[in-house]
């Protein structure tokens, strides 16, 4: 489980980086984001738990800072003098002007916009999005009992929002789950669970994800089986019933192949390690193929 832990966690790290840039600023090496990109470009970033905002004009770059000085040890907002040398065609008024990145990419998407008729401004407002989708397969259930290792079919719905503007490689969704019993292994299960996504690869065409199953809400129906102390053979079965919440922490993998506009094609291996369920010491068999469809 620690191996497939290390390795989840390498990828996060990898491709959470995927956006930055690496910046020699006053000999300090950062690695940045580009919030705006124009006559006045904004970078940014979260270095050692502070954010740090920097502006580039004429290939020069500008730390924007608001430092504490004087007798009362006021904030001597810096930055906006420095916003000001530096969008001195528009005289844009920077009093309003917060050092916050909502308010820094307001004012110079503003600048950029009347030095440059042809600049568009990116909407960074979150617009959700909905994708609905169905799916099946088949699992042995390595969450329950099952001694003898049995595999059973598999079906369920999701919904999925997203934003395909903003974080669009983080999505949540909720799915519903049945797992159907069989003659040879009594139990089935139906289950609603709610669920992050994380887009390694995000092409047009195709997605790799990792998902992880964070809260769980289910009903079950299995054996109960009853083993003689002797031979360990079991000698009796009882049916139990359960309804119950169980925070799982279960981690999976899967791809959506484009097949049409608004339509994908899914793969998915599911909850193949689990930190808050214990298994039956089975290697975990639980793959389907579905579709999902943009709302």
């Amino acid at each position: 489980m620690k191996r497939y832990l290390l390795i989840i966690c390498i990828a996060f790290l990898s491709f959470s980086t995927f956006a930055q840039e690496n910046y020699t600023i006053d000999g300090e090496n950062l690695s940045l984001y580009t919030a705006v990109e124009g006559d006045v470009t904004l970078l940014w970033n979260t270095i050692d738990n502070q954010y740090r905002y920097f502006v580039v004009k004429d290939g020069e770059t500008y730390e924007l800072t608001n430092t504490r000085d004087g007798e009362k040890n006021r904030y001597q907002a810096q930055y906006k003098e420095t916003l000001a040398q530096v969008t001195p065609e528009t005289e844009i008024a920077t009093d309003k002007v917060k050092l916050t990145l909502s308010s820094l990419r307001k004012y110079i998407n503003e600048h950029n916009a009347a030095i440059d008729q042809d600049f568009v401004a990116e909407d960074d407002t979150v617009k959700p999005e909905a994708r609905f989708g169905i799916f099946g397969g088949m699992t042995n259930a390595v969450y329950s009992p099952n001694p003898t290792n049995e595999t059973t079919a598999i079906a369920g719905i999701e919904l999925e929002l997203y934003s395909s503007k903003k974080f669009d490689r983080h999505s949540i969704f909720t799915q519903v789950r049945h797992v159907f019993e069989k003659d040879d292994y009594e139990y089935n299960y139906t289950g609603l669970t709610f669920n992050y996504r994380f887009k390694v690869i995000n092409a047009e065409w195709f997605h790799f994800y990792l998902e992880a199953e964070a809260v769980e809400l289910y009903y079950t129906e299995e054996p109960r089986y009853i083993y003689d102390a002797d031979s360990n053979e079991i000698t009796d079965v009882e049916r139990r019933d359960d309804f119950s919440l169980d925070l799982p922490l279960s981690l999976g993998a899967g791809v959506a192949i484009k097949i049409g506009p608004e339509s994908f094609f899914t793969l998915g291996y599911n909850d193949f390690v689990s930190l808050g369920k214990d298994n039956n010491g089975e290697f975990p068999i639980d793959f389907t193929a579905g579709l999902k469809f943009n709302l």
